[in-house]
């Protein structure tokens, strides 16, 4: 029982074909990377909108657009592929501890798995939003003009807070039950998502700061990767490292909750390892 972090950030160096695993796990994560830069050149752009001072080249806006359209979408599939790539080899560690890290093929069946990941977790964002706003639009209504300016913004932050933290430990379990046979409809198998949260909520609360604590220090070791060129190209590695111990911290997890043995999953492998 308990999280192995040692085993989580060094298994996939096990690897005797890590270095060609790790390098095309990275050129997938540009993927993220794109996605992130074109955030921040929106906003960007944004800010100078506002201040007139692209006013000279509106004209070339659908032109912009387009090139934006354009990165996104590769941004996507890749992420997509990335998804994929991430829930079967979570998949694989959990019947499979000692497995080397999941293969580079079956781009069709890691495209589809990813794919059912991304549907998912669109339902849930906006199933949130649907929760989530009425709320918010009341107290806007109702209490806008009758509280002070401090208590109304305490009040709206802690709703959000609330809001935010049930949402992620809610999607946190139901991306968990769905790596454990990657269907699309495990990731609404509540009976299993709320194993997952009640059962071993210390654990849960662990797994979930681990998970922070990681992409926190990622994070940072990629603000200093900007600081030159040649770091800048292992941001996707550092990116693609990252989720990789998430990954395995996940496959232990699911493990220790679902009271799996190594013995039982020897047995079972034929029967919950899905390769598709």
């Amino acid at each position: 029982m308990g999280l192995n972090i040692k085993s989580a950030i060094t298994y996939m160096f096990k690897d005797k074909d890590c270095k060609k695993k790790l390098l095309t796990g990275s050129l997938f994560m540009i993927g993220v990377t794109l996605i992130n830069i074109l955030s921040s050149v929106v906003r960007i752009i944004g800010d100078l909108i506002k201040e007139e001072h692209l006013k000279p080249y509106l004209h070339l806006l659908p032109q912009f657009l387009i090139i934006g359209l354009v990165v996104l979408a590769a941004g996507c599939v890749l992420n997509i592929f990335t998804s994929g790539y991430f829930a079967k080899n979570i998949n694989l560690r959990i019947f499979k501890p000692d497995a080397e890290l999941l293969p580079w093929n079956d781009w069709g069946n890691m495209f589809w798995t990813g794919l059912k990941s991304t549907i998912a977790t669109c339902i849930y964002i906006v199933v949130f939003l649907l929760i989530s706003i009425p709320p918010f639009v009341f107290i806007v209504a109702v209490f806008c003009n009758n509280w002070d300016g401090i208590l109304f913004f305490l009040t709206l932050t802690i709703l959000s807070i609330i809001f935010f933290v049930f949402f992620a430990i809610v999607f946190a379990a139901a991306s968990l039950a769905f790596c454990t046979d990657l269907k699309f409809l495990s990731f609404f198998n509540f009976s299993l998502i709320k194993k997952f949260i009640t059962k071993n909520f210390f654990e849960f609360f662990i797994y979930l700061v681990l998970l922070y604590v990681l992409q926190i220090m990622v994070n940072i070791v990629n603000l200093i990767l900007t600081l030159t060129i040649v770091g800048i190209i292992c941001i996707p590695f550092a990116l693609f490292y990252q989720y990789l111990a998430m990954n395995d911290l996940a496959a232990q997890f699911i493990r220790n909750t679902l009271d799996m043995n190594k013995s039982a999953q020897e047995q079972n492998n034929d029967i919950f390892y899905n390769k598709i």
